[in-house]
């Protein structure tokens, strides 16, 4: 990866040869939570949430988040653990 926000756009691309694992933790309503593992060893959580009426969630306003929770094998660029990447809720 040339990025850490390259295993998002995996994700949300959904492209299943570069993805090793892919476990859900979460299956709600207005919340879906999924753990993503990568051949590289990288491991990503996915977290998707809705708040229909437009209210900031108890989590935080966001519809779409990507956290970085175990580092690569190899890690040349110096990736850091956390959030990679947010897709904020549309502004009305």
């Amino acid at each position: 990866m040339k990025i850490a926000e390259d295993y998002a756009e995996i994700i949300m691309r959904d492209e299943r040869e570069k993805i090793v694992s892919e476990t859900p933790t979460v299956y709600e309503t207005d919340k879906i939570e999924r753990v993503y593992e990568f051949a590289d060893g990288a491991i990503v959580k996915y977290e998707w949430q809705n708040t229909p009426d437009g209210r900031t969630s108890a989590s935080g306003e966001f519809n779409h988040r990507f956290t970085l929770i175990t580092l690569p094998k190899s890690n040349p660029k110096n990736f850091k653990k956390g959030i990679i990447k947010v897709i904020n809720y549309p502004k009305s």
